[in-house]
């Protein structure tokens, strides 16, 4: 159904009616919370980034393992097993 172009705003119309919305809105200062949250760093990435670098751990494989394990001394080079 075509609507009739009396109730239908122009394009003009919008314009001036978005023009007159944000100078009202430049007139009154925002609220000081709405402020505050608007200019924090998102998600504090920044600090979750810098705290994950420092848990982690420079080691080898081998070391990784005989932590994890709880493995006393390194593997003797398969003795053990017959293995080299």
């Amino acid at each position: 159904m075509k609507r009739s172009t009396d109730r239908r705003w122009s394009p003009a119309e919008i314009r001036q009616n978005q023009k007159e919305h944000y100078a009202g809105m430049a007139e009154h200062p925002p609220d000081q919370k709405a402020s505050a949250d608007f200019h924090r760093p998102a998600y504090q990435a920044n600090n979750m980034i810098r705290i994950q670098g420092q848990q982690l751990e420079h080691i080898t494989v081998e070391e990784y393992l005989a932590k994890k394990y709880h493995i006393k001394e390194a593997d003797a080079g398969g003795a053990e097993t017959g293995r080299k």
